[in-house]
């Protein structure tokens, strides 16, 4: 990537840490451990070099320890996938019954755990949404959304196949998902744009504190705006089949205005339009709700899910009616609801509600929020906004004077936290995010973030003293 920053890959002496949650007694990156990671780069394509330079041997609820001897606190959740911690030993207990058995396969055969997690998932969902398809992948259930919502619609109309979809948002790497994202640099390496895919402006500011989002009345006239813009433009809306959207947009952590939400879900109930929720990486507790959705007060149509939904293994799910999913006959896939992902999902879900962990990150808000907070007193001419609620927040970081987003500065500091026992996510955006296993207890979380504060301390002040 053109101008990206590059993690120091020379090991380097750093002070070495030992707390109850931190270990680091070795150089950083581990000399030892740049045998592996060169022969993946060697081997791997160059998009698979931009996380920190560390092998992982193992990681429990929210640590992760290479084999030399360090361990992190993990501020990523495997980017938002181990909600229920790390290695839960529920999960491995279940995954190992499958393995003795053996059940490792089944195509789309009959399966008693799949029958089990489609149940359990059906109970979960909000009422209507009785029919529960799974898969591998985020973008998989972004495109069959995207799928449903049209071939609900040419039921109405022939010429109903208009999907709205928001700039800055992410749903996913295949065809349909990136045209959905509202990303133009994305859209390069496709020849030819769906011509029915209308992407509206994100109407979150990522400067603007997140006050913003309650002003519904504001919230409501900003999607009158834009709805009647998109129709200026030429659009029919009439040929509206759907509209997609994030609870929040995952590289600022930007809830969407409430009074927004409202509005297009009434503009796509006028229009016989269904609104999809993407809640693959909001879902299963991330916001300190079951589903990010609920914040709006709203129902949906759709409800895409993965990452958490099995706490490990790669599965993902389209919730939704069976209106709706038993229009496509070709609803199926040769890995979707396998049985290992199928049982780790069930032990996951099981603890999810069991360890009530969904209050348990509505409740950790407040640590994360504080500490975000102080992070922004430190530093007024550099955090320019927070924006959050549960376990997902994120700083937007610009440099001083400016909107523009500091990206270099944020790479810097998250490499600084590595080095002192603190794994965190790379945006690469210019924003400090985080998003804990919501597992983590009290304690550490606080320590981790006060790692994340000192070491925007050092970096900012090396910054500063090299002009």
């Amino acid at each position: 990537m053109e101008n990206e920053y590059l993690f120091r890959r020379t090991p380097k002496k750093v002070k070495l840490i030992h707390t109850e949650n931190r270990e680091i007694c070795t150089k950083i990156p581990v000399p030892e451990s740049m045998e592996i990671i060169e022969r993946s780069l060697k081997n791997e394509p160059w998009s698979m070099n931009h996380q920190l330079y560390a092998v992982w041997d193992h990681a429990t609820d929210f640590h992760v320890y290479d084999k030399w001897g360090n361990k992190w606190i993990d501020l990523s959740s495997g980017i938002f996938v181990t909600n229920t911690g790390h290695g839960n030993p529920e999960m491995v207990e279940a995954l190992e019954k499958m393995i003795q058995k053996p059940m490792l396969n089944s195509y789309y055969y009959f399966l008693e755990e799949r029958s089990l997690l489609t149940e359990q998932l059906a109970k979960m969902a909000p009422e209507g949404m009785d029919k529960v398809f799974l898969l591998t992948t985020g973008a998989e259930t972004t495109e069959c959304a995207l799928k449903l919502c049209r071939l609900h619609g040419i039921k109405q109309n022939k010429k109903k196949l208009g999907m709205i979809a928001f700039h800055g948002a992410f749903h996913g790497k295949t065809l349909g998902a990136q045209t959905m994202a509202g990303k133009p640099s994305s859209w390069k390496w496709i020849g030819n744009l769906d011509p029915c895919i209308y992407h509206l402006p994100c109407p979150t500011d990522p400067f603007e504190d997140m006050d913003q989002i309650y002003d519904e009345d504001k919230g409501r006239k900003m999607f009158e705006r834009d709805i009647k813009e998109l129709e200026a433009s030429g659009v029919d809306l009439d040929t509206i089949a759907g509209a997609i959207f994030e609870p929040y947009q995952g590289w600022a952590a930007l809830f969407y205005p409430i009074g927004y939400i409202k509005a297009l879900r009434e503009f796509l109930t006028e229009k016989g339009a269904l609104l999809v929720s993407d809640e693959v990486q909001a879902g299963f507790g991330r916001t300190g709700k079951l589903f990010g959705y609920e914040y709006y007060g709203v129902d949906v149509d759709i409800i895409c899910c993965g990452k958490a939904i099995s706490g490990a293994l790669p599965l993902s799910a389209v919730l939704s009616s069976a209106e709706i999913l038993d229009v496509d006959g070709s609803l199926n896939s040769t890995h979707g609801g396998s049985p290992l992902p199928c049982a780790s999902a069930l032990a996951n879900l099981k603890y999810l509600e069991e360890h009530h962990l969904v209050e348990e990150s509505k409740r950790k808000e407040e640590i994360l929020l504080n500490k975000f907070n102080e992070l922004k007193e430190k530093f007024p001419d550099r955090v320019k906004t927070i924006h959050g609620m549960g376990m997902a927040f994120a700083a937007v970081v610009v440099k001083p004077g400016t909107k523009e987003l500091d990206v270099e500065l944020v790479d810097r500091i998250i490499e600084r936290a590595f080095e002192k026992g603190v794994m965190s996510i790379r945006t690469m955006t210019g924003t400090i995010k985080v998003g804990p296993p919501l597992t983590i207890s009290d304690e550490a979380l606080k320590e981790a973030m006060d790692v994340l504060i000192e070491s925007m301390e050092e970096i900012v002040e090396e910054k500063s003293c090299n002009g």
